[in-house]
């Protein structure tokens, strides 16, 4: 019996229909230039040919062994709790009560997420309208940009300087002008930055809270490496009371368990202004409903895991380190200053320009490293390494940065 040929398009659309008139438009802030950059293209040439990249770069804790290994287990035994979908915007109590144990304030200052971009989004929709500010610091991370186009939402810049080999400090005269903008209407805070690995001074604090109320602006803390400190000791603007504060973290850090997909924003300040903001992301959240309920039941149980997968990924931190300090600092190398986080600073002799070196490294000694450009350094020279590599790794790939580089001066 012979195939009957499929219908076409055309004898599935009404009689009479308008032609096609696409295609589509997409809006402008979802849509990005897709073209990769030179690095993009050498390393896709040298996996092409099967060559090994010790990579640098790499912050996925999941493929340096440092995940906990109790967490799918939590995860495992909530699950069985999850079968009635009871729905709370803030996320389940017993998830919240958990947190306000463990971090302070009451279960009611708690807001649950699918991660932190996701609570990035969420208060940038809470904070600003189509086309006002929030301030970011730089160098920095580049995230907040992106997530603030996709709220068609602006962003500018305040600075962070860096001295050696005392740190980084914020420029909180320069802030305070940009907080005071009519348009800027929140101040982003890393706490302790990425890649600076600075945490908020204690005589930076006043200022920075005093330019945010002076402005009008809220305070959000990203406080997602906050645990992990290296040259320097924690601290957390979380519970700020002057000044509307949101303080940013989750399970991505904290338990080395990114796939988990769990945050949390906690909320404080003045007493109305807390509240108002409140109410609102309260209906940010409630149109999203984004968390799962295993991760979210798990939380106390996850909680409970926190202490031993912090000391264990401190420990790979503080060693790795230890490492680049011995390998990369004497000779015109200097390792910066690092007082928390996931990422260290070096300075290399600049015998080539920085994307030329970058390129260089991945072609000659296939090794991965991000130019300081990536994050917006000021100072050409700088390199940012992963410290989360296995210490063999890493050594390895110290030893190979460090002969590459110093092997063009020779």
């Amino acid at each position: 019996m012979p195939m009957r040929t499929p219908p076409t398009r055309t004898r599935l659309q009404p009689r009479n229909a308008p032609p096609y008139a696409g295609p589509v438009h997409l809006a402008a802030r979802a849509t990005a230039d897709g073209t990769p950059n030179a690095l993009a293209v050498a390393r896709a040439e040298l996996r092409a040919r099967g060559v090994d990249v010790l990579d640098l770069t790499d912050s996925n804790p999941t493929r340096h062994g440092l995940t906990h290994p109790g967490v799918l287990e939590a995860v495992r035994r909530a699950t069985s709790r999850a079968g009635r979908y009871a729905p709370d915007p803030r996320g389940p109590v017993v998830a919240r009560e958990a947190l306000a144990a463990r971090f302070g304030g009451g279960p009611d200052d708690y807001f649950l997420t699918a991660s932190t971009s996701e609570a990035y989004g969420w208060l940038l929709t809470l904070l600003a309208d189509p086309g006002e500010t929030v301030a970011i610091p730089a160098p920095g991370y580049p995230l907040v940009e992106p997530l603030a186009r996709l709220a068609a939402v602006r962003t500018t810049e305040y600075p962070l300087h860096y001295v050696h080999p005392y740190g980084w400090s914020t420029d909180t005269t320069a802030l305070a002008r940009v907080a005071a903008r009519d348009e800027v209407r929140g101040v982003v805070v890393v706490n302790p930055g990425n890649p600076t690995g600075a945490y908020v001074a204690d005589d930076e604090r006043a200022p920075l809270v005093e330019a945010a109320r002076a402005g009008g602006a809220a305070l959000v803390s990203d406080e997602v490496f906050g645990p992990f400190h290296l040259d320097g000791r924690p601290r957390t603007l979380a519970g700020e009371e002057r000044v509307p504060t949101f303080a940013l973290d989750g399970l991505s850090k904290l338990l080395c368990a990114p796939q988990l997909k769990l945050g949390w924003v906690r909320v404080s300040g003045p007493h109305d202004e807390a509240a108002a903001a409140v109410a609102a992301l309260e209906t940010i959240a409630d149109t999203y409903l984004s968390v799962g309920a295993p991760v979210a039941l798990a939380l106390p149980d996850l909680l409970a895991l926190a202490d031993d997968a912090v000391a264990a990924t401190r420990e790979r931190l503080v060693g790795n380190l230890a490492t680049a300090r011995a390998l990369l600092d004497d000779g015109g190398w200097r390792v910066r200053r690092c007082e928390g986080g996931w990422t260290v600073l070096v300075d290399a002799p600049r015998w080539r320009p920085d994307d030329e070196l970058a390129l260089h490294l991945l072609r000659e000694a296939h090794l991965s490293v991000h130019p300081g450009w990536f994050y917006d350094l000021p100072t050409p020279g700088a390199l940012a390494l992963s410290l989360l590599p296995e210490p063999a790794a890493f050594a390895e790939g110290c030893r190979r940065l460090r002969a590459a580089v110093d092997a063009l001066g020779a």
